[in-house]
């Protein structure tokens, strides 16, 4: 492992030599011995002999080499055999004090990057075509936080120096915006700033949350602006749908979908129409429908962190017909609340039909349920695995494919399922119920296996706490074990609540054990190569469309199914019943063979 301070040595450090110390150092290139320079040039209480003086003037002497070679590369071949610890010259010694004699400067764009930072790190800069300091600070501000990492011997601490010293200097050098610095790589103090819209930059964009309008096109004067006294605190476009966006706070997904939408929609407003919003009519909303058809560079990107320069609104080039409906449908919901809370005037999406779109039988892709054959020995497998004392990660796992697979859950569902809603069924006593909290806020009663609860209590075994200890009941029925390293995490689970898991947490915990199954070697007997590569592409939602596919296969009532896995439409549930598709292709399979 490479000691931290070499990392760190990256800028000069400007070190003030007096007269007596280039007079001493010429003499130690003589060979005087260092009992007589301390004599003629030192007293016996002075630092540069307390700390030693023969170190001291060989710091100093390297020191001053490699400030003289970054005032003039072009002296590097003359001081090359004086830097490897060789004889120092006459000429080589006066280039040393004629280099330091140069009075200090304040750093500037058009410096060259030499000139501030020692060599490895300078050169390595130059590698990546940045020869300034114009350059370097533009270079951070397209790349963002990891700036560094196309840059061989840059690595995360000297990035960090590097960083922090043009902050220091950046009255002199330029502001950089890092907006998607990680919270432990900001000095202290730094806080995030706001990326500020501006028609001069159309490919600077940010999400929703960073940036802030032009005051012109803010909305706060919009034409479309409603006289009558608003319902809401919001003085202007982006303030308005904030606020919007709040009422689906506890609804993650539909939030960020709905976030997703506005946000493309009051950029595309700002940056392509140069209007606010609020100011927007019919023809403008008949315009982004084609605009979501063809997006402009502009607006497109590569998929990465929403705190990330390169972020875009778009990452395809163009969007489904069914995405460019869901968007409008988005677009038009959000407008109709702001009149109704008076902060417009009117709807200009009233007006604006919604993009055709072809109806597909199969709305969801069922396909990707499990066979029943991989199902159970996905549930066996992992059964066995959970038998090892020291694998509790599979008892959770395990108990989280089976709410979902057997009780056919959302992950969502799994995750904020609490102990205090699971009790035995007062109808049969081979299933429990589970009370939920589904889509649209609606609470259901699902059935739960036997094996369900004993893998919940295998669970709560993992966590020292007795599962059926009623004070404790309001726990969520799944909890990390292990709490991550990172400051959100401890500050989520240490706060002294309980919590469970997130959704995308709960997601990255099944996603992983099902990789590592499909890759483990030595399965062979356990999945078929076949089965392996399945279980590589299975997400958890795929369980809930298990249990819907077998459950409806099995003989379980369409309004059964349909009450268990929380559906508007019985239609919805039919997708399922896969008897009539079979009959079908049996039959019309035996008149093509005859």
């Amino acid at each position: 492992m490479i000691p931290m301070a070499q990392h760190t040595k990256v800028v000069f450090k400007l070190t003030s030599y007096s007269r007596a110390d280039y007079t001493a150092l010429r003499a130690h290139c003589l060979k005087i011995p260092l009992a007589t320079i301390t004599r003629l040039y030192y007293s016996d209480d002075s630092p540069q002999v307390e700390q030693g003086l023969e170190r001291f003037l060989i710091a100093m002497r390297a020191d001053l080499i490699e400030r003289a070679i970054v005032h003039n590369p072009a002296f590097a071949d003359i001081l090359a055999g004086a830097r490897q610890g060789g004889a120092l010259t006459t000429k080589a010694l006066a280039i040393l004090i004629e280099a330091a004699d140069v009075p200090a400067l304040l750093p500037s764009p058009v410096h060259l990057i030499s000139l501030w930072f020692r060599p490895k790190s300078a050169g390595a800069l130059r590698s990546e075509g940045i020869t300034t300091l114009a350059h370097l600070v533009d270079h951070i501000n397209a790349r963002g936080a990891g700036w560094w990492r196309s840059i061989p011997r840059i690595g995360k601490l000297r990035a960090r120096v590097i960083v922090k010293w043009l902050r220091a200097y950046a009255y002199s050098v330029g502001d950089l915006l890092l907006t998607d610095m990680q919270e432990d790589d900001r000095p202290k103090g730094f806080g995030v700033s706001k990326l500020l819209l501006s028609l001069d930059r159309p490919t600077q964009l940010a999400p929703i949350g960073h940036f802030v309008t032009p005051q012109l096109l803010d909305g706060s004067a919009g034409i479309n602006r409603s006289l009558q006294f608003s319902y809401i605190q919001a003085n202007n476009d982006l303030e308005a749908i904030e606020f919007y966006l709040s009422r689906f706070d506890t609804q993650i997904h539909t939030f960020r979908s709905y976030r997703k939408e506005l946000e493309r929609f009051l950029l595309w407003s700002i940056m392509v129409m140069n209007k606010p919003m609020s100011s927007l009519l019919v023809d403008d909303c008949e315009l982004y429908k084609r605009f979501l058809i063809d997006p402009s560079p502009a607006f497109i990107g590569t998929k990465c962190p929403r705190l990330s320069l390169q972020w875009k609104p778009f990452t395809a080039k163009t969007l489904s017909a069914r995405s460019q409906k869901h968007a409008i449908g988005v677009i038009r919901g959000a407008f109709d609340y702001l009149v109704q809370v008076r902060y417009l005037g009117g709807n200009p999406w009233s007006a604006v039909k919604d993009p055709s779109v072809t109806q597909q039988v199969d709305l969801m892709q069922i396909e990707k349920a499990l066979p029943e054959e991989l199902w159970e020995a996905l549930v066996r497998t992992l059964s066995e695995e959970c038998a090892d004392p020291h694998n509790a990660q599979a008892r959770t796992v395990l108990a989280a494919i089976l709410l979902m697979g057997d009780s056919g859950l959302r992950r969502n569902e799994v995750a904020t399922a609490l102990r205090c809603n699971l009790k035995s069924s007062v109808w049969d006593a081979r299933v429990s119920e589970l009370r939920v909290l589904g889509k649209r806020n609606k609470l259901r009663e699902v059935p739960v296996s036997a094996r369900t609860v004993a893998a919940l209590k295998a669970h709560w075994e993992d966590r020292c706490i007795p599962f059926n200890d009623i004070e404790i009941s309001a726990e969520f029925l799944l909890c990390p074990l292990v709490i991550p390293a990172h400051a959100s995490a401890r500050k989520k689970h240490l706060s002294g609540t309980p919590r469970g898991y997130s959704s995308d947490g709960l997601y990255q915990l099944v996603r992983t054990s099902l990789k590592k199954l499909g890759h483990q070697t030595g399965q062979e007997e356990a999945f078929t190569a076949e089965q392996r590569h399945h279980l590589l592409s299975t997400t958890p939602h795929a369980f809930r469309h298990t249990f819907g596919t077998l459950a409806v296969a099995d003989g379980m009532p369409i309004d059964v199914a349909q009450a268990v896995l929380g559906h508007e439409s019985p239609g919805t549930t039919g997708i399922y019943v896969k008897a009539k598709k079979k009959r079908m292709m049996e039959e019309a399979a035996k008149y093509f063979h005859r």
